[in-house]
C-alpha cells in the first residue's frame, strides 16, 4: 500500500450521503473499506488515486523537478520519496502543493458521475480541510502499538519511517476528538465489522 501525501486544500464537491473515513496510519483504514464496500458502500480511496497518478510521466516529471533521486529507471520510487519527505517538511510541502489539486480533480470526477448516495472517501489523517457539513467524518482509532505492529508487517517501513510518521500525525490529527462516527480496531475483523454495522444503522 503506498502511503499517500496528505490532503489539506479545499473539497469542492459535494455529494449527498458522502462521508469521509479516516484515521492514522495503521489504524485499520483499508480493512473498513473493504467491509463497507461489504455493504454496498463505493468507497474511493486517495492511495488508490495518487498511485495511479504516480504513474503518468506528466507527474514523474513534476517530481523530479522537486526530489529529483526518488526517479529511478523513469518511475517514482515511493519509499525513496516517503523517506524525504517525512524527513524535510519543505520537500513534503512542495510535494503536496503539487500533487494535492490533482487528486482533487479524480476526485471530483469519480463523484461527479457516480449515482450511489452511499459514498465513503478514504483519505489519510490531514494537516487541515474544509468540508461541508454534509461530509461527516468516521474516525477510526486503533492504539499505538497495535497501529507499529501493523506497518511493521508491511514492506518498505523501517522503524525510522514509521516514527516519523507516527509522531507527525499525532501532531496534526484533529480528527480524533472531531467526528461523526468513531470506531475502535484494536480486535478482530469481525468486531470491526459488527461496529461498522452499527455506524451503518445510524447514517
Amino acid at each position: 500500500m503506498i502511503y499517500s501525501i496528505y490532503l489539506n486544500i479545499i473539497v469542492k464537491v459535494f455529494i449527498l450521503g458522502a462521508h469521509i473515513l479516516t484515521g492514522s496510519i495503521g489504524s485499520g483504514k483499508s480493512e473498513a473499506q473493504k467491509i463497507f464496500e461489504k455493504f454496498n458502500y463505493d468507497c474511493f480511496c486517495a492511495d488508490n488515486i495518487v498511485r495511479k497518478l504516480y504513474k503518468q510521466e506528466n507527474i514523474i516529471s513534476g517530481i523530479k523537478k522537486i526530489i529529483p533521486n526518488s526517479i529511478e529507471n523513469g518511475v517514482i520510487n515511493t519509499k525513496l520519496l516517503r523517506e524525504v519527505i517525512f524527513s524535510d517538511e519543505s520537500k513534503m510541502f512542495k510535494v503536496e502543493r503539487y500533487i494535492q489539486p490533482k487528486v482533487f480533480i479524480e476526485f471530483e470526477k469519480i463523484l461527479n458521475s457516480n449515482v450511489n448516495n452511499n459514498i465513503i472517501l478514504v483519505i489519510p489523517i490531514i494537516k487541515k480541510i474544509y468540508l461541508n457539513k454534509k461530509y461527516k467524518v468516521i474516525y477510526i482509532s486503533a492504539n499505538k502499538e497495535n497501529r507499529i505492529k501493523r506497518l511493521k508487517d508491511r514492506n518498505n517501513y523501517n522503524i525510522s519511517l514509521i516514527d516519523n510518521i507516527v509522531l507527525y500525525q499525532e501532531n496534526i490529527d484533529v480528527y480524533k476528538n472531531n467526528n461523526s462516527f468513531f470506531l475502535e480496531n484494536n480486535g478482530t475483523l469481525e468486531d470491526l465489522e459488527e461496529s461498522i454495522k452499527n455506524i451503518i444503522k445510524l447514517i
